[in-house]
Parts: C-alpha cells; sequence; structure tokens
C-alpha cells in the first residue's frame, strides 16, 4: 500500500475527517501561516504488525505507519487511531 500524504488522505473521504487527520498528525486543527503547502507531513513505514494502529509524532509531522496488507486496513487503523486521539488537552 502507497505511503504519501495522497494516499493516506484518500483513506479519510469526509472533509471533516481531513481536519481530524491534520489534528492527529500535527497536534493543531489550524492551517500554517503560510498554507498547507508549507506543511511538511513525513510517513515513514515501522516494522510493527498489522493490530497495530499509527502513531503520530506532532513535533516533528511525522506518522509511523505499519505496514499494512491492504488499503481497507490502512484506512480502518488510521480512522481508529484518530477517532481515539486525545491531543494535548488538559481538561
Amino acid at each position: 500500500v502507497g505511503r504519501s500524504p495522497r494516499c493516506v488522505a484518500a483513506c479519510l473521504t469526509l472533509r471533516p475527517s481531513l481536519l481530524l487527520l491534520l489534528v492527529f498528525l500535527t497536534g493543531s486543527d489550524r492551517i500554517p501561516i503560510y498554507g498547507m503547502s508549507s506543511l511538511r507531513i513525513v510517513i515513514q513505514s515501522t516494522a510493527s504488525g498489522e493490530q497495530y494502529l499509527p502513531v503520530a509524532h506532532t513535533c516533528y509531522n511525522l506518522l509511523d505507519l505499519p505496514k499494512y496488507s491492504s488499503k481497507e486496513i490502512l484506512s480502518a487503523r488510521l480512522v481508529q487511531a484518530i477517532d481515539h486521539y486525545e491531543g494535548f488537552s488538559l481538561a
């Protein structure tokens, strides 16, 4: 399965999901001051198995993505990770 940001974004077809992806990857719901083209997201594959969820390192805009065997599994795991993201809220 592809590792490009477009492939990851394609797994989340609804606009609200793209905002949630932005928050998951960056820790912020704000578009960078210089626009989305200035945002550098790095996706790296990990040796983790398919049962593991993607991990975001928000300080570095880095996404650790296990090697999934299909787009369906990628989509399900990514949605699961985003749905359970709690952010930096202290409340």
